[in-house]
């Protein structure tokens, strides 16, 4: 994922965020995980930024939402627990991550934090789609 293309994700978020009427936190990372740009919502919500990084570093990890990995998980809470100490960095366990596939190859991934899960989930899933060019 290269900063141009971060700095697109970031702006269509914030975009699609304030539509929901909300002020969100966007993390936008690499495949491996690794931070590209982020940048806080509220000036108040000073947890937002690591909110986001940590469901993009979730759904960068395992190439899904973190809608989808949160029910997937979801009668095994105590495997997500352990993915705090195991992934580097630390995750997220909630909804508003997700991944950013281009030609079916995972580029990158999106961390939204500022609202409920739903809304934040809602928020990167507008942004992805909005963004990713079909094949």
């Amino acid at each position: 994922m290269d900063f141009k293309k971060a700095v697109q994700y970031l702006e269509a978020a914030k975009r699609i965020g304030e539509e929901q009427g909300i002020q969100v936190s966007v993390a936008v990372l690499d495949a491996a995980g690794h931070l590209v740009l982020v940048a806080r919502g509220k000036e108040e919500a000073w947890h937002g930024p690591y909110m986001a990084i940590g469901k993009a570093r979730l759904a960068a990890a395992f190439r899904k939402s973190t809608s989808e990995l949160m029910e997937q998980w979801k009668d095994r809470p105590m495997f997500g627990q352990s993915l705090t100490e195991i992934i580097p960095g630390g995750v997220t366990l909630n909804k508003g991550g997700f991944p950013i596939f281009e030609g079916g190859v995972c580029i990158g991934a999106l961390g939204i934090g500022g609202g409920s899960p739903d809304i934040d989930h809602e928020v990167a899933y507008k942004t992805v789609n909005s963004l990713v060019k079909s094949p």
